[in-house]
């Protein structure tokens, strides 16, 4: 796996150039290889993290409690111990009961007051598995069926459980907020008008109705890849200013001292990287199913080093299909050449399963031999962290590198437990 250390400084300074006062938390679950988490630490981007061990590994690479925020709203024990050791600036809820459970377990406690932030579900979104339901179907006055309406009174309750627990634990949060999601990969502005819109109404039906006060927001994440951008006739630049448009407008509106916040995982970091899997074996076939229907022609088969158990996992997280760059090196550096045609392509373990899907028109070289080489890119996010080592296949060696002004390249290679390799 290699990393462009060019495009994610690209990517961080056009966050910050497009997005000013929106503090982004990388989330730790789209890549969590260490390289590229010390870059994003050392170029000033905090962190989301949504599990203790996520915790306890910001930890360990130098990064403070301050700069992270706990977002999975359901936690166990083990999490629950690493929150109080580690002390994260914000804590997300979605229910009274997990208020009391972090109460319980000393958080908070007097030397720590963190924010408290409750997920609120969006009905647009594809990432509803969290979050309070505060837009609840109304029947229309005329009969004529049901609209919806925002109901704050399930925040009310949940609230006035944290306000109860801070009376009699004698501690205090840092403050009160809102956090959501408006669905993954998005290239829809439109969402976050939506998700700006939520915030505004129930976080005045609060002030006004309970005297409670919520000044942080946290937007989430959703923020697309380039090559899901493309594909949608826009660009990741434009979408992060029509995103700032609304957040200008939301504090215009909201009248409070606010803070916003969000999560970009899969912007940071997927661009910046591809996979280079290696070709185990090609061998000619001439017939083959497709549709269920026997085809005679010439194609070729192929079993790669990588595949549907490892970092091509996206094919079912994300649909992608992918479209390997084939390439060679050797002494001559020759090019892969001949004429594209058909081939069926095969991840390594036995699983038959653990088949590749290009687009249907994709077509490789027929003098592609064993041993020759792939590059699949925009591979920097939900790969390494999903894959599996089912069959005992072994994991990615990450390089990050940088090219120099002399044109030479200057790398650091990690294995997969995050050591530098000489």
């Amino acid at each position: 796996m290699l990393f462009d250390r060019a495009i994610l400084d690209r990517q961080i300074d056009q966050w910050f150039a497009e997005m000013p006062d929106i503090k982004p938390h990388f989330a730790v679950k789209a890549c969590d290889a260490t390289g590229v988490l010390l870059h994003l630490r050392d170029c000033g981007v905090a962190f989301d993290a949504a599990t203790g061990g996520e915790l306890e590994r910001l930890h360990h690479l130098g990064v403070p409690g301050s700069d992270i925020v706990m977002t999975h709203p359901i936690r166990d024990h083990s999490d629950l111990a690493a929150i109080k050791k580690y002390q994260p600036n914000a804590v997300v809820v979605q229910k009274s009961d997990e208020v009391r459970k972090l109460a319980e377990a000393g958080i908070p406690n007097a030397g720590y007051s963190p924010l408290l932030l409750v997920r609120i579900a969006l009905p647009y979104s594809n990432l509803n598995k969290f979050g309070v339901q505060c837009i609840v179907p109304v029947e229309k006055k005329d009969g004529s069926g049901t609209t919806t309406a925002f109901d704050y009174r399930p925040l009310k309750t949940l609230y006035s459980t944290a306000m109860k627990v801070e009376q009699e634990f004698s501690v205090k949060y840092g403050g009160f907020g809102f956090a959501g999601h408006v669905g993954t990969n998005t290239t829809h502005p439109s969402h976050y008008q939506h998700l700006f819109g939520t915030f505004r109404v129930l976080g005045r039906e609060l002030r006004e109705r309970a005297g409670i006060r919520i000044t942080h927001f946290d937007i989430g994440g959703g923020y697309c890849d380039s090559l899901h951008a493309v594909s949608d006739g826009t660009t990741q630049r434009d979408l992060l200013r029509s995103i700032y448009q609304v957040s200008c407008k939301f504090r215009a509106e909201y009248g409070d001292d606010i803070s916003i916040i969000a999560e970009p995982g899969r912007y940071m970091v997927a661009d910046s990287a591809a996979v280079i899997t290696r070709a185990k074996i090609v061998s000619d076939a001439f017939f083959r199913a497709v549709d269920g229907v026997e085809v005679f022609e010439k194609h070729k088969v192929i079993h790669l080093d990588d595949g549907v158990y490892g970092n091509l996992m996206g094919q079912l997280h994300d649909g992608r299909r992918y479209s390997p760059i084939p390439f060679r090196v050797d002494e001559d550096n020759r090019p892969v050449g001949g004429k594209g045609i058909p081939c069926i392509m095969w991840g390594p373990t036995c699983d038959s399963f653990d088949r590749i899907l290009p687009p249907d028109d994709y077509r490789v070289p027929d003098e592609l031999q064993t041993g020759d080489l792939f590059a699949i890119n925009c591979m920097g996010a939900y790969t390494t962290v999903t894959a599996t080592e089912f069959n005992k296949t072994q994991p990615s060696t990450i390089v990050l590198f940088r090219r120099a002004e002399d044109g030479s390249y200057r790398h650091t290679a990690y294995n997969p437990k995050g050591d530098v390799l000489a």
